[in-house]
């Protein structure tokens, strides 16, 4: 018989890989995926993300490069989940909107509820679901 406990692990778990194969489809589907830094381009290769990846300045203005070579009408939105990253997505979304580029915010927001105050970025992503899985398995 499992614990609530458990259950909460298996329900993140399941919750977690849906979402990121929502991400794994866009990604495939040719939609730029726009993170923070090098370090969360790495982590969503370590999840078997691939696509194009738009990475931003520290100040979280949009490169102009980046968005020169975004070639279609949507970006998806995968920034940290904590304070600062919640204000950098709201802050980027109105930014591509404003160049008529729909900002998909929907798989940060699932993850973020998701992760709650567990995870804050998107780098620990990767270790964080092999924790989840290990607890599961225990």
């Amino acid at each position: 018989m499992s614990s609530p406990l458990m259950a909460t692990y298996e329900r993140t778990f399941e919750g977690l890989s849906k979402t990121l194969e929502k991400l794994s489809r866009k990604g495939a589907l040719g939609v730029p995926i726009i993170v923070e830094g090098k370090k969360d381009v790495a982590a969503l290769m370590k999840l078997g993300i691939r696509g194009k990846t738009l990475t931003i300045k520290d100040s979280g203005k949009i490169l102009e490069d980046s968005l020169d070579r975004t070639l279609g009408s949507e970006v998806v939105v995968f920034v940290d989940f904590d304070r600062h990253g919640s204000e950098l997505a709201k802050e980027i979304a109105i930014y591509m909107e404003s160049r008529k580029v729909k900002a998909d915010l929907a798989v940060w927001r699932e993850i973020r509820a998701l992760v709650r105050r567990d995870l804050k970025d998107v780098e620990g992503l990767p270790s964080y679901l092999e924790r989840l899985k290990k607890r599961i398995k225990a």
